[in-house]
This record gives structure tokens, C-alpha cells and sequence, in this order.
């Protein structure tokens, strides 16, 4: 069996992913092969991840979002698809054209696609004739691959039934996190520290996690704050905390010193809205040792938050500062046991988890193909995809 995977570009998480699926597949008898189809990323370009070893090609490598349209990556990958005749396809969210091309091919070759995607249904708006397409497309998709159970009233909500719905895509290397880490590049920071990690824009909400932080000091609280990363927001967040003592900003990082950075976090925070579709740096955290704190917006929040760590309420400043009272009040075997249940609940969600939800969903697609429907195949074949811009970009 030949599988195509595509989608606008693959940085950060999926490389490693899709290397495990790769020798999954090819442990099988199968072939796998991958199809990004821009060169510049949009969320992701300071990840500098390899690519060594995927059977990988990069349709249109000096193009960005600013500089193609989405006419042009459905010719390029039109002719591709007609040359690898893949009989399966794996694509992203069907907002973008890579999706659009593959099903309106699939569906007009008579072969299979799955979709994967991690956004509820509610994680950006839209009207009732953009939902109507939606699910028109939709209609159109043999099987679907997201995060977690916890997603199941969005599949449902967009058509699908248990039987074409698959899980896993939202996993890290949790044994690269879990290794011992035997550097200390940051000797520098304090002992113990709340940390945050990520891209700095607007959704991931870090002001309200400022302004907690600052009422957190006010009633008495030493323990400083260490946030990782770079983005919009940075200059903004800098102007926010200047007044407030212990909190200490650090540039994006390589994974390896990320892991350093866990080591001596007494918690990892993660405030942001609902527009984090997941959170994966909560799988890197926990796989790593460390007590999580998250939204209730967040995606992962369900599937990840248990007595490992805590939710909170990301509008609410003294919910949040309230939260970081609850982790310093914590005793040694507190802590310990909450590390004991998060390495237990990552360990479900691994990179073995995405190739089995990744294999069963193909498997399936195969066996059991939709047929067109004349109305929603009218709407497929005049999709294109839109080169949005992305969130917090």
C-alpha cells in the first residue's frame, strides 16, 4: 500500500512523528511518503528540526505564505499525486489547499483520504454557510484522525461516527523528555522556578500570567518566574513585568536546553485561550518531570490534567495567582506523586500511539471508502483551500 502524507509544511513535532510512522509502515510492507508543500515555515521556523531519514520532498522549497497562492499548490500537487497514484491519503485541516487538492483527487481517482486536525468546533468562529461547506467537505472524508476521546463531540458535531474516528495525533518523543539530563547550562536561574514556554503572541494570554504573577508577589509569593520564547508579544510583556521583581525572560531554546530549563521548574504554566488547539509543550513537561498548571481552554486540558497538575481559569488573575500558592504549599511526596501520575498518563500518548491511530485510520479509510455524494463532490471540486494567516502570527 502507498501512503501520502501532506499538509503546508512539516516543523516541529511532526518530523519525529512521521519518522516512527515511516518505520511503522515499512515494518508492515508498506511505503509512506511526504509531501510539504511550502519551504518557508509560518509557526514554527526557529525549530531547526531534521528531516533525515523521511522519505520527504518539498514541492515549492523558496515559497511562503506571503508569496504563493493556493491555484498553484494545487497544480504542483495535483501532478504529484497523479505520478505517486498513492492509495491513501493523510491530510491536514481542510481549510488549507493541500487538503482541498487531496480529497477533490482521492475522491475522483476513487481512493481513500483521512484528515487530521486538532481544533474543536468551536476554537474559531465561523457562519452558518461556512459550516454547511465544512460538512459538505467533510462528507467527503473516510476517516479522521485527532488528539483524543475528549475530541469526540467535535467529530461528531462534523459527521463522523465512532467507527472513522482514530486518536493519537498530538504525542511527543517522551523518551527524549524523560532522558536524565547530565548538562546545566542554566546554572544561572534560581532553584526552583514557574515556567512558561512557547511562542509569545497574543492567544497564549502570558499578560494575564504577568498581572497573576505580580498579585501572587503582592500576597507574599517568592518562587520566581522563567518564560521561555520570543514572538509579538515579547517587547509588550517586557514593559508589563518591569516593575514586578523575579521574573526572567530567556529566547526560544533548543530542545536539548529545553529539557535543562524542566529540570528545576517547580511547574510548567501554560495560560493560553482557546485557540490552543493542544498544548504539546504539556507533553514535554510532564514526560519530563514536571507538575503542569494549564487552561481549561486548552485542548490537552482534558486528556493531560488529572491529579497530575491543575486547571484554571485563564481570565481569572487570582484563580491563576491562587493556583501557584496550591504548588508551593506542596510537600516532597505531594510532588512526587503528582509526577508519578502525569509520567503514567503521558505515557499513553507516545509516538507508537500516532502510528497505530495513524495506521488503524488508513486501514479503515481503505475498507470502507465514501461515496460521492453529487451536491457535496460540487463543493470539493470548487474548494481550493485559503492561505490564511495563522494564528498568533
Amino acid at each position: 500500500m502507498k501512503v501520502l502524507v501532506t499538509h503546508i509544511d512539516f516543523n516541529a513535532y511532526f518530523p519525529i512523528r512521521l519518522n516512527h510512522f515511516q518505520n511503522y509502515l515499512e515494518q508492515r510492507g508498506h511505503e509512506l511518503y511526504i509531501i510539504e508543500t511550502l519551504g518557508k515555515a509560518v509557526l514554527y521556523s526557529f525549530s531547526n528540526v531534521k528531516k533525515d531519514g523521511l522519505n520527504i520532498e518539498c514541492l515549492l522549497p523558496n515559497e511562503s505564505y506571503n508569496s504563493v497562492s493556493a491555484s498553484l499548490i494545487d497544480k504542483q500537487l495535483t501532478t504529484r499525486l497523479n505520478h505517486i497514484n498513492p492509495d491513501v491519503i493523510i491530510a491536514g485541516p481542510i481549510a488549507f489547499p493541500p487538503s482541498a487538492t487531496s480529497i477533490r483527487w482521492a475522491k475522483k481517482n476513487k481512493k481513500s483520504v483521512v484528515i487530521f486536525d486538532n481544533a474543536h468546533k468551536d476554537t474559531f468562529p465561523r457562519g452558518r454557510i461556512t459550516t454547511w461547506v465544512k460538512k459538505s467537505i467533510y462528507r467527503n472524508v473516510d476517516a479522521f484522525l485527532c488528539p483524543s476521546p475528549s475530541y469526540d463531540e467535535t467529530m461528531k458535531y462534523w459527521g463522523f461516527t465512532n467507527k472513522q474516528i482514530f486518536y493519537g495525533l498530538n504525542v511527543t518523543d517522551n523518551e527524549f523528555w524523560s532522558e536524565k539530563v547530565s548538562g546545566d547550562s542554566f546554572s544561572y536561574l534560581p532553584n526552583q522556578y514557574f515556567l512558561t514556554v512557547g511562542r509569545q503572541v497574543p492567544f497564549k494570554n502570558l499578560n494575564n500570567l504577568i498581572d497573576a504573577y505580580s498579585k501572587y508577589r503582592d500576597k507574599g509569593g517568592k518562587t520566581p518566574l522563567v518564560m521561555v520564547g520570543e514572538g509579538p508579544s515579547h517587547d509588550e510583556l517586557l514593559e508589563r513585568s518591569k516593575l514586578i521583581e523575579n521574573i526572567i525572560f530567556l529566547p526560544f531554546q533548543t530542545y536539548e536546553k529545553i529539557r535543562e530549563v524542566f529540570v528545576k521548574a517547580q511547574s510548567l504554566f501554560l495560560p493560553s485561550l482557546k485557540t490552543e488547539t493542544w498544548g504539546l509543550i504539556v507533553n514535554e513537561a510532564m514526560a519530563a518531570g514536571v507538575i503542569v498548571a494549564v487552561s481549561n481552554e486548552c485542548g490537552c486540558h482534558e486528556t493531560l490534567v488529572k491529579d497530575n497538575g491543575y486547571l484554571f481559569n485563564p481570565h481569572d488573575c487570582d484563580e491563576i495567582a491562587s493556583t501557584m500558592f496550591k504548588i508551593d504549599k506542596l510537600s516532597n511526596e505531594e510532588k512526587a506523586n503528582k509526577k508519578k501520575i502525569g509520567h503514567d498518563i503521558i505515557s499513553q500518548w507516545d509516538l507508537n500511539r500516532f502510528s497505530e491511530g495513524a495506521y488503524a485510520a488508513i486501514t479503515y479509510s481503505v475498507a470502507h471508502k465514501k461515496k460521492r455524494r453529487l451536491l457535496d463532490s460540487f463543493i470539493v471540486d470548487l474548494w481550493k483551500g485559503k492561505l490564511k494567516k495563522q494564528q498568533g502570527c
